[in-house]
């Protein structure tokens, strides 16, 4: 699974398209919201994930 298949987005996709793909998806897998859900917080942890390499390979010429 790609970043981009995390976020459900093309690999085409816009910065905005990908930043507003992860809000969405963040705010439906947080694990405030689903406290009782261990799938959620593993979930939200591979959206933060795949949004910071994402936005580090969109916004900057370099990435660490």
């Amino acid at each position: 699974m790609t970043h981009y298949d995390t976020l459900e987005i093309s690999p085409k996709a816009s910065p905005e398209v990908v930043r507003a793909a992860y809000r969405s998806l963040i705010q439906r897998f947080h694990p405030d919201r689903r406290p009782d859900d261990a799938a959620a917080a593993t979930r939200a942890a591979a959206i933060t994930e795949a949004y910071d390499v994402l936005s580090c390979l969109l916004y900057t010429s370099r990435c660490v």
